[in-house]
């Protein structure tokens, strides 16, 4: 079997599935991967990223006592922003310890970069497209349909 036939149809999703479905693991980092699974692949890096970065200046902020210090502001701006990617992450580490939190998305943000770093391999060698899954919704959604310009 040639690589260029085993890459054109590579999941880029499998180590997110796998991590998904591996009871090992705890349940949130479960449903960090489960949340991640056809998200673009820039978008989910770089959306974690920003979040686990907003988190631990937020932790930082905790344990030297300030209250509105640059994680609180980070972290706002991110719920004002309302990606729906980010909220949905957003919702499934805010009940969680802080510190979990904080290690919880470091682990997706490497998931997600060696799924990134895959495609980019895998790129060099044959022409690679990541289709997402909302690339795949037939019709409208109900968050299409939610934003303020859906019906002008």
């Amino acid at each position: 079997m040639n690589i260029n036939d085993v890459l054109l149809d590579f999941d880029f999703d499998l180590p997110l599935r796998d991590a998904f479905e591996d009871r090992t693991l705890s349940h949130s980092r479960r449903m960090l991967a489960g949340v991640s699974i056809g998200i673009d692949l820039a978008t989910a890096y770089y959306s974690v990223s920003q979040l686990h970065e907003a988190l631990a200046d937020l932790e930082d902020d905790h344990r030297s006592g300030t209250r509105f210090g640059v994680g609180y502001v980070e972290a706002e701006d991110i719920i004002k922003a309302g990606s729906p990617f980010q909220t949905k992450v957003w919702h499934l580490v805010c009940d969680l310890n802080l510190s979990q939190a904080v290690a919880d998305l470091g682990w997706l943000k490497a998931v997600l970069y060696s799924r990134g770093s895959m495609a980019k391999a895998a790129a060099k060698q044959v022409r690679v497209t990541y289709v997402t899954q909302a690339q795949t919704t037939e019709g409208p959604t109900a968050a299409a349909l939610m934003q303020a310009d859906a019906f002008s």
